[in-house]
């Protein structure tokens, strides 16, 4: 086990809640995920034939990944 101070410890995204929960900040991953799909729609509806079906076969993962159970959508409703 190793424990992280200062800089190392924000790097990480990670801070505890009052009674000792771990979260974790995805916003991260979430920003990189939204510029994956736009990019994605970008190759879908302009590239070449193999960018068209990479681009494709990334919206048919995450599609598998929310079936699945691996990747959860969130709505902030305010």
């Amino acid at each position: 086990m190793s424990i992280l101070f200062g800089k190392e410890w924000r790097d990480k995204k990670m801070h505890i809640e009052y009674g000792g929960q771990y979260i974790m900040d995805f916003g991260v991953a979430e920003k990189n995920m939204a510029e994956s799909l736009e990019s994605a729609y970008i190759n879908i509806t302009e590239g070449a034939s193999d960018e068209k079906a990479s681009a494709a076969n990334y919206v048919k993962y995450l599609s598998d990944c929310l079936k699945s159970g691996k990747l959860q959508v969130k709505w902030n409703i305010s």
